[in-house]
């Protein structure tokens, strides 16, 4: 009897992420090999290193060594995706293109085709991940959404992840594109948390500066009501900064993360520039931050995390605010 060969996929958390980790373990299923799948941490504290096996959208990084393995990567900007080979040495090269993806999971349906093997998703299961990509929440199905909120209030706990890449790879399997009721009970935490969101934003539980919110999402804060939510209000972060953006041109949302305290700035106001944000901080402060753009959004952080509690990220919103009022 021949003995099954043993591959190991290691991933991440994510929709497309777990998407495309099932998709290629049920390939792999139906080529006789037996699967085990490790979901990596977001943020490696220490060094991993990866070896003989696959890896789905991760790429190496300071903490992250591959060698002897197969990487399947997804490269939005260019709607490519590639399979890079890793040798002994971690050396890679580049063994296959796919033009025209727009998703990891798409990616990985172009290589299971290079091994023989055929994989059907649901249609609209395909269709939701790619809108998710995209940004496009309200344009995906309602199961779609629901997953959409879950991987929000979840995005890198592992064991939420694990029961993700379950249920999706039980959808491939049945191609029955149903709401699971696990996935289902943390859409709903999503749903309270933009509830308690709006009861802070109407009880003005924020730092304002003119017409600029500041809102603060740490423990560390003296407003109770803050404090007692941080939980359920630290991954609707990014919404909460673009939902006031929208309404106000410019927002700040100050977050406390498991590396210090984060300062992210939404954009929206054409006579204020990242030019102008940066140039508002004060020299010896701004020499101590490290301060980023992608599209719109300033993204702020200490460079030593020992520094970066509250109050003193708290010294860089007044500086900036403080300078934007004035323009």
């Amino acid at each position: 009897m021949k003995m099954k060969t043993s591959v190991t996929i290691y991933s991440k958390s994510g929709f497309d992420e777990s998407l495309a980790t099932a998709t290629l373990a049920t390939a792999l299923l139906s080529k006789g090999s037996r699967i085990y799948v490790e979901f990596l941490s977001n943020t490696l504290s220490s060094p991993v290193v990866i070896n003989s096996s696959y890896v789905v959208g991760v790429p190496p990084s300071n903490n992250l060594t591959i060698v002897n393995s197969t990487a399947i990567l997804y490269i939005p900007p260019k709607n490519l995706g590639v399979v890079v080979k890793y040798d002994d040495q971690g050396k890679s090269e580049v063994l296959m293109r796919f033009s025209n993806v727009n998703s990891l999971t798409n990616a990985v349906l172009d290589y299971v085709e290079t091994l023989n093997a055929k994989v059907e998703l649901p249609e609209q299961l395909l269709k939701d991940v790619i809108l998710y990509n995209q940004g496009q929440i309200d344009k995906m199905s309602k199961v779609g959404k629901a997953i959409a909120k879950a991987v929000k209030m979840n995005y890198g706990l592992i064991d939420f992840t694990q029961k993700l890449y379950t249920y999706l790879l039980e959808v491939i399997k049945t191609r029955s594109y149903k709401l699971n009721p696990d996935i289902a009970k943390e859409a709903e935490k999503y749903d309270v948390a933009l509830r308690t969101f709006e009861e802070l934003l109407n009880a003005k539980e924020y730092i304002q500066y003119g017409n600029i919110k500041v809102f603060v999402i740490s423990r560390q804060i003296s407003k109770e009501a803050i404090k007692n939510n941080y939980a359920i209000l630290k991954p609707i972060a990014y919404d909460i900064l673009v939902r006031l953006c929208r309404e106000d041109g410019i927002s700040m949302v100050v977050l406390e993360t498991e590396l210090g305290h984060t300062l992210r700035i939404c954009l929206g106001r054409r006579d204020v520039s990242f030019v102008n944000i940066v140039s508002s901080i004060r020299k010896d402060l701004s020499e101590k931050l490290d301060i980023s753009l992608k599209g719109n959004h300033v993204l702020i952080k200490f460079k030593n995390p020992s520094e970066s509690n509250l109050d003193r990220m708290l010294e860089v919103v007044d500086d900036i605010a403080t300078g934007i009022v004035r323009t």
